[in-house]
């Protein structure tokens, strides 16, 4: 009867404890999306927005030639790079590379 005594208490402290953990993993995600609502302008998330979903490009010189370089660099000068593109993957949606 001991050990069912010892096994049923086991149980509910570690029950508890998950639940706690739980409880605290939702109130500081909760305290991060009111802060990032609160301090980031609303300017800079329908910009990112827009760059996620591809209505404007991205036109900084700099960044191309630093993946054309990198391209360079990694391939030795055999490999061709005839785009620069960002892909932005979607939960419940299939990335066009596959």
């Amino acid at each position: 009867m001991e050990n069912i005594n010892e096994a049923l208490s086991l149980l509910l402290v570690g029950l508890t404890t998950v639940l706690i953990i739980l409880y605290l993993v939702v109130l500081i995600g909760n305290g991060v999306i009111r802060f990032t609502n609160r301090f980031i302008p609303a300017e800079t998330m329908a910009v990112k927005k827009e760059f996620a979903t591809g209505k404007a490009k991205p036109t900084n010189p700099a960044k191309i030639a630093a993946v054309i370089a990198a391209v360079e660099a990694i391939t030795g000068g055999k490999g061709i790079q005839f785009t620069v593109q960002r892909h932005v993957a979607i939960v419940g949606q299939v990335c066009p590379d596959g």
